[in-house]
């Protein structure tokens, strides 16, 4: 091939951008000899699509309908090499040629995002269009993130959130007395990278063996088409899975478990065509015949974690804080932390809880499971280094904290002496 091109963005976060936040970069096209263009251009789109199909009817009147709808978020072209005054092609000279360019990136931009019936993308493609022959094409997507801060959410996924059941099981004329099963999450709101600490209860009052208590964590995809009309579609992917401990009959028991959030999309509205929500959800595995107790929690997934008012050092005795609870649900929660509180060499303990000025940075990665796709189309006729294309999105590490220093321990005044 005896052109190269090449799309590099300059002030993007690992490959990511949020909406609001201007693209820029610069295009590098490599000639091994001259050659003339009548125009060369820039393109860069935003859009959703989402498409799947129905089996419709019986017999000779089975049919298949197709649910489609589109819909453009982002469209911006920029001429870098235009034709002659007279309309004669432009001849460039061996050799290289860089070109910068910048984009506003509107702030109300949905997240990009790759599904099985759809997708919302963005990409910039370089259009290079020669006299008396096929256009040549390259293009790359890059990850748009609308940013959702969880302390700009409603004030209630600050609080504890719980759920409760009561079940009895019976076969034929007998019953068993009840299974009391309680799930508690200390807030609703958490970001990649983040645990989610579960306290679960079990009093079993009756003679069946609880089993165990499957916990997941589920992404709820809803995909919505608008032709020929309107309707939607669903899709449930487990994304985290833990089997926590059972209990005896007649017998109770209270646990902890946490999971950690892994790398995902932040939750997104209805306000698109493509919308994607989180919950726990955990099925009690009882012996023997009957339903099993499900017990499930909304959750927000956002890019920015929830900051509490509260410092993030405290001068307390260990032994003071081993009982208190309060911090420990007010607070971060890390995925390698036992205890409710970090201790150290000075006897003070810190909080789980984090200032915004010692938060560090998220790093962007590739969405779990994600599978890379070609986003040529037909555009695309002759397409030079098309790479596979795969979303990226904010996950923070919450184990390379620096912590702030620890305030010194208070001087006590010597005893006075015996009289």
């Amino acid at each position: 091939m005896k052109v190269h091109c090449d799309i590099r963005f300059t002030n993007s976060t690992q490959g990511a951008y949020l909406s609001g936040q201007q693209l820029t970069g610069h295009v590098q096209i490599k000639l091994t000899e001259a050659k003339k263009f009548n125009e060369i251009t820039l393109r860069i789109v935003g859009y959703s699509n989402v498409q799947w199909s129905e089996k419709r009817g019986q017999g000779r009147q089975r049919r298949t309908v197709y649910y489609t709808a589109k819909r453009d978020h982002l469209s911006s072209m920029k001429v870098l090499v235009g034709a002659q005054q007279n309309g004669t092609p432009t001849e460039l000279p061996a050799g290289e040629h860089i070109y910068e360019f910048a984009c506003e990136l509107p702030s109300h931009l949905p997240t990009s995002f790759e599904g099985t019936y759809g997708h919302c993308r963005y990409t910039a493609q370089v259009v290079l269009d020669r006299p008396w022959k096929f256009n040549i094409t390259h293009k790359i997507g890059f990850t748009v993130v609308q940013p959702r801060n969880l302390n700009l959410q409603a004030p209630s996924i600050r609080l504890p959130s719980r759920m409760e059941d009561a079940r009895v099981f019976c076969c034929g004329f007998w019953r068993t007395k009840p299974l009391f099963v309680k799930v508690t999450v200390p807030f609703t709101g958490y970001v990649p990278g983040q645990a989610i600490p579960l306290t679960i209860d079990l009093h079993n009052l009756s003679s069946r063996i609880i089993e165990g208590v499957n916990m997941k964590l589920l992404q709820e995809i809803t995909y919505h088409a608008e032709y020929p009309a309107s309707k939607t579609r669903r899709e449930t992917h487990t994304i985290v899975k833990h089997i926590g401990d059972g209990v005896a009959p007649e017998a109770q028991k209270q646990y902890e478990q946490r999971l950690v959030v892994p790398t995902v999309i932040p939750t997104c509205g209805d306000q698109n065509l493509i919308s994607v929500a989180y919950r726990l959800h955990m099925t009690v595995r009882v012996q023997g015949c009957g339903s099993d107790p499900v017990l499930e929690i909304p959750l927000i997934i956002g890019t920015i974690p929830l900051m509490f008012q509260q410092p993030a050092t405290v001068a307390v005795p260990q032994a003071t804080a081993v009982g208190v609870s309060s911090g420990q649900q007010a607070g971060f929660s890390f995925g390698n932390s036992s205890g409710n509180s970090l201790p150290s060499a000075s006897g003070l303990v810190r909080e789980q809880t984090l200032p915004p000025e010692y938060l560090p940075p998220p790093t962007y990665e590739e969405a779990m499971n994600a599978a890379a796709v070609v986003i040529t189309d037909d555009t695309d006729t002759n397409a030079i280094g098309t790479k596979p294309y795969v979303p990226l999105y904010p996950s923070y590490n919450f184990n390379d904290i620096q912590w702030p220093p620890l305030p010194p321990m208070p001087v006590q005044p010597p005893l006075p002496p015996k009289q």
